[in-house]
C-alpha cells in the first residue's frame, strides 16, 4: 500500500515516496513515522514497498552491509545476504518486499525476491506503480509521479518524501 518512484538521468538519481501506512483497516499518513520506506545510508538509497517490518529490517541490515560493487550480481548477492541475516533473527519471515535501490551510480529494482534488474531510466514500485510509471513515461518527475498515484489510488497518500543523489 504505497508508491515509490525513481528516475535516473546523466547527473542524478531522484526518488520520491508517499507516506501511507496501513494496518488492517487503519491508515496513517505522517512524514515522520518510525518506519521510513525511503532512506539513504551507507552510500545507498533504498525504497521499500511491502511490510513495514521487512522495510525496517532492511534499514537495520543496510547500516553495515552493502553490495561489493554496482553490478547486478553484487546486488543479488546483497539480497541473498539479507535473506540469510533476517533468517537468523526471524526464521518465520521470508523476504518478499519490492525495492528500488541506488548504489554505485546505478538504479535497481527487485521483484519480491531475487528477480533483480538494472533500471536504465525510470521505475516505480508499490500499489500505485502503474499510475506513477505512466507519469514517468510522460516525462514527469518522481515527485509528480507520486502525486498522480496519490490522486488516483486509494492505497497511496501524501505527504511526499524525496531523496536526490548526484552521480
Amino acid at each position: 500500500m504505497t508508491v515509490i518512484a525513481a528516475r535516473k538521468t546523466k547527473d542524478v538519481i531522484t526518488f520520491a515516496s508517499d507516506s501511507i501506512l496501513v494496518a488492517g483497516y487503519l491508515k496513517a499518513t505522517d512524514k515522520e513515522v518510525i518506519y521510513n520506506k525511503l532512506f539513504q545510508q551507507n552510500d545507498m538509497v533504498i525504497g521499500s514497498t511491502g511490510t513495514g517490518y521487512e522495510g525496517t529490517m532492511m534499514e537495520l541490515f543496510s547500516r553495515n552491509h552493502r553490495p561489493v560493487d554496482g553490478s547486478r550480481l553484487a546486488v543479488i548477492d546483497f539480497f541473498v545476504e539479507f535473506r540469510e541475516w533476517i533468517n537468523k533473527r526471524d526464521s518465520s519471515h521470508s523476504p518478499e518486499n519490492d525495492y528500488l535501490i541506488a548504489y554505485d551510480q546505478k538504479l535497481f529494482r527487485t521483484y519480491g525476491g531475487l528477480d533483480i534488474y538494472e533500471v536504465p531510466e525510470f521505475e516505480a514500485v508499490g500499489a500505485g506503480e502503474d499510475f506513477a510509471k505512466a507519469a514517468l513515461h510522460l516525462g514527469h518527475s518522481p515527485r509528480e509521479a507520486v502525486e498522480v498515484a496519490c490522486k488516483l489510488s486509494i492505497y497511496c497518500s501524501e505527504p511526499i518524501s524525496e531523496i536526490t543523489i548526484e552521480i
